[in-house]
């Protein structure tokens, strides 16, 4: 099973606590994300990790942006080519035809294979979609584009999906008009616990999980240190659980982002900075070597599962400029 986690604005940044919260606050997985190295007495599977820096420029000018980088990230089509720039926000009309045509959820879900998202949804996004249509995140579209559902709550509660807050503070904050107050889904998370469970729940009926965490890139516009902190020892918590309930025999961990943000919070803006893609399991030997831009992760993965798929940015770039106003409607 490959378990593809996304970190919304992460970058590989300099080892300067007065700037960078992974150079502060990181004690695992991220201490290179804090320029520091990984120490002689941790976790024996951090020592197996491999760290690409993946470039999420693409060859295009300008800071990379959410909406081209996820699409890149899940489709394998540089988005960035395709549009000319750099679009920040939800996915574009030009975008959701890329996203609709090349979802790696509805790619392999064709081909046979077993591929979801993992993010569970309260009723209250459904009431937000429909009052806004065109606020749609790239990682929800990608799971639309296969045909899947959404989950929701009664998934969580079945530990089948996950949070986009793994400690759940979010949702115990936003999520009481539309959950019962005493409802075990709103108690605090451990979220190595969190992370060692979800394995074993999902590897038998799965070959891709996907599982996205957007809060880095919100603490990191607001240049919030605490929030930061938080969001660190939360997520170190949780891969660590990840890696250990792993069988890196047969398991794949692929751990990247779409542009850099926490790790300059000197600035409240994306950084240039590259960005992670962390490799751990069956397939690290194979996929380390081709992975140099967001683009390319899609490509590995299907390399490995053996399916052959041709495409191309060009049929996409003709059309492109016929929809620029449509793009520009449907950005923020």
């Amino acid at each position: 099973m490959i378990f593809y986690v996304f970190i919304d604005g992460i970058g590989f940044g300099e080892n300067d606590p007065e700037k960078n919260p992974f150079s502060r606050y990181a004690k695992g997985i991220f201490l290179p994300l804090g320029g520091k190295s990984l120490p002689p007495d941790c976790p024996p599977r951090l020592r197996e990790l491999v760290y690409l820096r993946t470039d999420a420029s693409m060859g295009i000018k300008g800071l990379p942006q959410s909406a081209t980088g996820q699409t890149s990230l899940w489709t394998g089509i540089n988005a960035c080519r395709v549009l000319n720039r750099h679009m920040s926000g939800f996915p574009t009309f030009t975008l959701k035809r890329i996203i609709a045509k090349y979802s790696i959820v509805k790619v392999l879900e064709e081909r046979g294979f077993k591929a979801d998202l993992l993010n569970c949804y309260t009723p209250g996004f459904a009431e937000h979609v429909k009052k806004n249509p065109r606020q749609v995140s790239a990682s929800t579209l990608i799971q639309m584009a296969g045909n899947k559902s959404l989950k929701g709550m009664d998934d969580l509660r079945a530990g089948k999906g996950l949070y986009m807050d793994i400690s759940r503070e979010f949702l115990r904050k936003f999520g009481r008009d539309y959950i019962d107050k005493g409802d075990p889904i709103l108690e605090k998370q451990d979220p190595y616990k969190t992370g060692k469970e979800i394995i074993p729940a999902v590897r038998a009926d799965h070959t891709l999980c996907i599982y996205e965490y957007f809060l880095t890139d919100k603490v990191g516009h607001k240049m919030s240190w605490t929030g930061a902190e938080r969001c660190i020892e939360d997520l170190e918590e949780f891969l660590l659980g990840v890696l250990e309930a792993m069988d890196p025999e047969e398991d794949q961990l692929i751990l990247t982002s779409d542009h850099g943000n926490l790790e300059d919070l000197s600035v409240d803006i994306h950084t240039l900075n590259p960005v992670p893609t962390i490799l751990y399991g069956r397939y690290t030997e194979q996929m380390k070597d081709k992975i140099l831009q967001l683009k390319d992760i899609p490509h590995a993965i299907y390399d490995c599962l053996g399916i052959e798929l041709t495409m191309s940015e060009e049929e996409f770039i003709k059309v492109s400029g016929e929809s620029e106003m449509a793009d520009s409607k449907t950005s923020i």
